[in-house]
């Protein structure tokens, strides 16, 4: 993953991700953004990127994992 902001962040760390892409025919950019808003407006919010027409999750921010599993049931 890359790390810093501003124009060039260009300092990189080791990392994994969970990518959510989606299944069949190439409609899935709104599904995929309902899903980011939903992530966001979770209690404790979950922040991904776009990229590649895919959902990304950084691992290396994910902190409290039994908490993040907890408030999954809360999504649409």
């Amino acid at each position: 993953s890359q790390i810093g902001s501003g124009a060039q962040p260009v300092e990189t760390l080791p990392s994994a991700a969970v990518v959510i892409r989606p299944g069949g025919g190439g409609r899935g950019g709104r599904a995929l953004e309902r899903l980011a808003s939903s992530f966001r407006a979770l209690p404790v919010p979950v922040v991904g990127r776009m990229a590649g027409g895919a959902l990304w999750f950084d691992l290396r921010c994910l902190e409290d994992e039994a908490g993040f599993v907890t408030q999954l049931g809360r999504l649409p």
